[in-house]
């Protein structure tokens, strides 16, 4: 639950710092996933009305079909402009929200004791800190807009499926163990990062070393490969154990995933007994091919987007952590002041 107030804390900051970019990322991305179910409307609408009208003897369709293309184009257009547009407000938030919170962590740190800057582990953790900070807040934004799109789009696919074939919406629940898988996946990541951080930011330290001129006139007068000895040996633990965290989530994640195909052929099937059974068979196949279709992607897009949420959280829940962890102030230097624009402010 702390993760989550954490990410509504992240998205009330980003609201008030610019309300015009956030309020259009959002929403545009939510319209953008109105749009699918909109074209496969206009394409059912199609092919019904030309099945009707052959009943019928032939009368001339060239009218309705010219509004029908109209409607599929502009909705086409009308995607084109959205996704622009969204990619530019949330462009927007991106670099603000890392000037944002980097801000805050830089104030917070005349209140730390000296004596903790001489921590080894305290150096590590606020390095994770600020590289996290840095573009956190805006793949959260952008997670949580790709999570509201991808369930909106959901939403309104199901409500299509529901209309004409209700037993298929019950073949999306199969996507819900995706989200599930993704969410554990991500938050384990996070755990690798986090244990590792010390052993990183040691790495870190020896690459700055190895351009440092007294250090490699020292090296290379004693003929010594401290600095790669001890490289490779931080860097072969670390790989050794994300490679293991990778692989066993890889084996799960794939698992899930040929799970989840079953299911679909499974309900493809269905749509190819409904067409050889029924006499508006094709029309409606016409529909729910590419309805099963996108509602696999969109559900796909809604556990990725929810796994990178997560993940996201998971990292902003120790930034808000650390900014209100209470320090030992007649240890600290004096805070410093907060900027006059007020983008610092808590």
């Amino acid at each position: 639950m702390r993760s989550f107030a954490d990410g509504w804390r992240t998205l009330h900051m980003l609201y008030a710092m610019d309300r015009s970019a956030f309020v259009v990322s959002a929403g545009t991305s939510i319209v953008q996933a109105l749009v699918f179910p909109a074209i496969l409307v206009v394409v059912w609408q199609g092919f019904s009305f030309i099945l009707d009208t052959r009943a019928a003897g032939g009368v001339p369709v060239e009218q309705r079909a010219i509004l029908l293309l109209a409607g599929f184009f502009g909705l086409l257009t009308l995607q084109t402009i959205l996704q622009i547009v969204n990619e530019t407000a949330a462009g927007m938030l991106r670099a603000e929200s890392a000037q944002q919170v980097n801000g805050r962590i830089l104030g917070k740190m005349s209140e730390v004791p000296y004596r903790l800057f001489e921590n080894n582990a305290f150096q590590a953790r606020y390095g994770l800190l600020i590289s996290q900070a840095s573009y956190r807040p805006g793949m959260l934004v952008e997670a949580f807009v790709g999570c509201v799109s991808a369930f909106a789009g959901s939403v309104t696919i199901a409500l299509t499926l529901a209309a004409l074939a209700p037993m298929l919406d019950v073949f999306l629940v199969v996507l819900v163990p995706l989200a599930i898988v993704e969410a554990r996946f991500h938050l384990r990541i996070v755990d690798v990062q986090t244990t590792a951080a010390p052993g990183l930011f040691r790495m870190m330290h020896l690459t700055q070393k190895s351009i440092d001129a007294t250090w490699q006139r020292d090296l290379r007068v004693y003929h010594s490969s401290i600095l790669y000895d001890e490289y490779g040996a931080l860097a072969s633990a670390y790989i050794g154990h994300l490679k293991r965290v990778l692989k066993r989530y890889q084996v799960v994640r794939i698992l899930v995933g040929v799970g989840a195909a079953m299911v679909m052929t499974a309900a493809m099937a269905a749509v190819f007994w409904q067409v050889a059974h029924e006499s508006d068979g094709l029309a409606r196949a016409a529909i729910l091919v590419p309805a099963l279709v996108m509602g696999l992607t969109q559900g796909r897009a809604f556990s990725s987007s929810w796994g990178s949420l997560t993940e996201c959280l998971a990292y902003l829940s120790q930034v808000f952590a650390f900014l209100q962890e209470p320090f030992d102030e007649t240890d600290a230097a004096a805070p410093a002041p907060l900027t006059a624009s007020g983008l610092l402010a808590a």
